[in-house]
Parts: C-alpha cells; structure tokens; sequence
C-alpha cells in the first residue's frame, strides 16, 4: 500500500490505542475488572486493543486485540476471586483452533502486543509515515523499533513528563529540566496561531535520536509534551499531524454507538473476538463507501474545479472545528486541551446534539 494518498497532501499515519469494553455478566469467558482511564474507576469488562489507519479521508481498522489486566494482588487475578473465575464459562479446545492465539494476547503485554500488530501491518505490505499513539505507548520499546524499520516511517506521541531522562547537552535531563532551562534560554516562543507558548530540543533517549516538543496554552497552565523520532519536524506540523490521533477517537465513538461494538455478552470468548471483528468489517466497508462517495471525484478530473464541493475530511472537519473550540476554552480557563477534547467527544449530550457523530457535520439549526 502506497504511504501519500492520491493527492499527497497529508501523511499516512497508524495509530494505536485502546480503549473499555464494559460488560454486565461475571460468567463471560476470561472477563476480568479493568481500570478505566475515562472514569478513573475498576469496572467489569476487556480493554480493546486496536491498530488504525488514516490518510486524511479514510479510517480503516488494521488489527485488534482483547487484553486483561491481570493485577498485582495474586489471590485476585484480574480482579476476580477464585470462585468467580471457576464460575466463569469454559470450554475444551484442541490446539489447533484459532482462537488460542487470541487466547494468549489476552495476558500479553500491550506495549509488544501492539509492535507485534505494527511489525504485522508492515509485513502485509501497509506503509506509513507516522505512527501515533498517547503518552501511555510512548516508551524505549517502541521508539527503538519504529527507528529500525528499513522504511521511512517516524514515531509520534504525547510523553509523560515524568522520571524519564534525556540525554541533552551530554547532560541526562528529565523533561521538566528541560523546560526550565529553555526557559532560562528565553527559548520558549509563542505561536500567534496555535495560541500557545513552545519549546523544541533535540536530545537522545536510550542512544537514539530524537526530538521534544513542549506546550502550554497559558503562563500557568500545564505543560504537555511530544516526542518524534524525525527531528526535521517543525512544532507546527507536528501539532497538526499529531492531531490525526483523534480519529482513533471519532471510530471508538460511532463503532460503539452506531454499530455495537463490544455490546455483545455472549459467555464464548471465541464469540466475543467474532463480535467485534464482523463490526470491523462493516466499519471498514462503510468508510470505504464513504470515501468514495463524498470525499473523491470520479477519475480525479476535476479535483481543482470541484475543491470546494467534496465534503471536508474527518480529520480535516477535527482539525477545523473542535480544534478552535478546544483552543478557546483551554485558553480561558487554562486547561488541558485532551481533557476538553475528550470531554466534549465522550461525555457532552449537549456538544452531540449539534455534531452529528455518524456524519461528523455541524447542525446548522439547534
């Protein structure tokens, strides 16, 4: 697959994220009690793991699987007692059947679980130019392997500014170190369009080269920050193409509220995993239809003539309106600008009854 679109205007990007799949029965095959990052709770049910990709236009679903959280507490694995687990449907298998491999990713490890499902993508011949992810993917494992890949393809993701150092000026630093001394440097500029303070360093982290983005909306609000491993990005092109994460957000969104995914409460693990990929397939064949219904010309012909007819992208629609949104209430009330996205997606009747979700448009009337 071919890493520009047609019109080479946007990068290709992969993107992996995760999200909860709540479920009602104790009894469903391998359920455990996960921690919800949306709620900041325990509740019942799987964290979805998933690989997307976008161009721009399309949102196609490449991989996925369904993980557990096992625990620290070993007389409760996964949240469960014993007796809930032995309660729990279960089912003789032989060793050859499928399903076992969607067995074993159930306890694997999300970080290599998800540089398995990249290192799969690459060799089915999906290219790329980014892969995006949120500051809990960012990591020396996944850095050190999108650096190795014989291809020109870049990591790019939000960081914790947490204990991790850096080694900048033969010095290791910790991300907040760097920003006061870029602040000491008076190397903190403001961007008129973005509406935000920046800083850039190039630094190293775990003997690979890399680069640091750090922004802030206002002189007291939190910093955030980003990391790539292509240091000729620019911040500006960096924010806009890690932007293109939020599409991950908008398929969570009309999966589960147009086409039920994670819905199902069959007890059958195996059940479960042919649930949410017979979604997938009607998710990908719809955005597919999609594209060619409303974003392309037939033949490219008239591409110029007709720019202003297509309808806008969904990224591009993300890009224009509930970025500006964002914008100005992060900048009022000097907040963080994921939290508001997220709020305003996932938890606002209100934001929903003027954006139509199926459609992404803006309602013209209330």
């Amino acid at each position: 697959m071919r890493s520009k679109n047609p019109e080479g205007k946007d990068p290709v990007c992969l993107i992996i994220d995760d999200t909860d799949l709540p479920k009602a029965g104790k009894k469903i095959e391998k359920i455990g009690r996960i921690f919800s990052h949306v709620s900041h709770s325990s509740l019942l049910g799987f964290k979805a793991l998933f690989l997307c990709r976008t161009d721009g236009k399309t949102q196609t679903v490449l991989d996925f699987s369904l993980q557990g959280e096992e625990g620290k507490r070993a007389e409760k694995a996964f949240g469960m007692t014993p007796k809930e687990r032995d309660k729990q449907y279960h089912k003789d298998r032989s060793l050859m059947e499928a399903i076992n491999e969607r067995i074993d990713e159930y306890t694997q490890n999300k970080i290599q679980k998800a540089i398995r499902m990249v290192k799969q993508a690459i060799g089915q011949g999906i290219r790329f130019d980014y892969l995006l992810a949120d500051s809990w993917f960012t990591c020396t494992d996944i850095v050190k392997f999108i650096k190795s890949r014989h291809m020109d393809c870049h990591y790019l993701g939000m960081i914790k500014l947490g204990k991790t150092k850096y080694l900048f000026e033969k010095k290791q630093r910790s991300a907040r170190e760097l920003i006061r001394l870029l602040q000491a440097r008076k190397e903190i500029k403001y961007s008129r369009k973005l509406h935000c303070y920046y800083g850039v360093a190039d630094v190293e982290l775990a003997g690979v080269r890399v680069r640091l983005y750090f922004c802030r909306r206002g002189k007291n609000a939190d910093w955030k920050g980003l990391l790539t491993t292509n240091y000729k990005l620019d911040f500006m092109e960096a924010y806009r193409i890690y932007s293109k994460r939020w599409a991950v957000e908008v398929f969570f969104k009309e999966a589960k509220g147009l086409l039920g995914l994670g819905k199902s409460q069959c007890r059958d693990f195996a059940s479960q995993i042919a649930s949410i990929s017979i979604t997938l397939l009607q998710y990908n064949i719809l955005s597919t239809v999609k594209r060619f219904a409303a974003y392309q010309t037939i033949g490219g012909l008239f591409n110029q003539a007709t720019e202003g007819v297509i309808q806008l992208s969904v990224t591009e629609r993300i890009w224009g309106v509930l970025q500006e949104l964002v914008r100005i209430i992060a900048e009022v009330f000097e907040a963080e600008d994921d939290r508001i996205m997220d709020a305003l997606i996932n938890k606002s009747d209100t934001f929903k009854h003027y954006i139509n979700f199926d459609r992404l448009e803006l309602k013209l009337t209330a």
